[in-house]
């Protein structure tokens, strides 16, 4: 029978340390548009997404929303805050309804201070995190929004266990920064060219290689990055 799904940093922890952390975890179940944290709010709590997805949304006065990141089963929300001991400067919103294992802030903390190892990955996945934004920065600045969106569909599958991706129009223009009827052009593009199948907010990948050569080089420049953070020992003090 095939493993249950798992969170991919606890499982890439040395024993110790995932025997350490495990009773401080409880297992939840999120439903999707379920905000956990709210914009300038303090983390009371972070959560280790087993098959959910979060997303990190800034919004702005005017109501415009804008999805910034999304966090699936390679990591934790609010990683950079929590590190800080910050405030939130955005919203923590479920995207994809599912379990995830969430842990309180303060005996987090406190066990990464006593535990280097788990330390060294939280600074590792931080160091993911940061390059992740930076390169989506530079990817909005320059690359056209077909390519884009193959690489955001090929990241959001490598964040998820589950072979079907759930993306409303709205949602895939609020993460991209584009309007709606151009993301659904691209979409179609895509779907043209057989390397997805999307329909009603649901997306397949039906030819993985082809996605691949449709996404522009963000998605392949990070992608070492995202397999170091999964594997054990590395990150690790020696």
């Amino acid at each position: 029978m095939p493993q249950p799904p798992e969170n991919l940093f606890i499982a890439a922890l040395e024993p110790e340390e995932a025997a350490a952390l495990r009773p401080l975890l409880r297992r939840v179940a999120v439903t999707s548009e379920q905000t956990v944290v709210p914009q300038g709010a303090t983390l009371t709590e972070v959560h280790f997404p087993i098959d959910a997805q979060f997303a990190n949304v800034v919004r702005f006065a005017d109501g415009t929303a804008v999805e910034t990141a999304v966090i699936g089963h390679e990591g934790l929300t609010g990683l950079a805050p929590f590190m800080a001991d910050r405030p939130c400067a955005w919203e923590i919103l479920c995207r994809a309804g599912g379990e995830a294992w969430v842990v309180g802030v303060g005996p987090l903390r406190a066990l990464a201070i006593r535990r280097p190892g788990l330390m060294a990955r939280l600074l590792a996945l931080t160091d993911l995190y940061q390059a992740q934004a930076a390169q989506t920065a530079a990817c909005n600045a320059l690359h056209p929004v077909p390519d884009r969106l193959a690489r955001w569909i090929l990241t959001a599958r490598d964040l998820s266990p589950n072979e079907t991706l759930y993306f409303r129009q709205e949602e895939l223009a609020r993460l991209i920064g584009a309007r709606r009827s151009t993301v659904s052009e691209a979409a179609a593009q895509l779907r043209r060219r057989k390397v997805i199948a999307y329909s009603r907010g649901v997306i397949r990948i039906a030819d993985r290689p082809g996605l691949e050569s449709a996404a522009c080089e963000c998605w392949r420049m990070l992608k070492p990055r995202l397999d170091a953070v999964h594997t054990p020992g590395v990150g690790s003090p020696t």
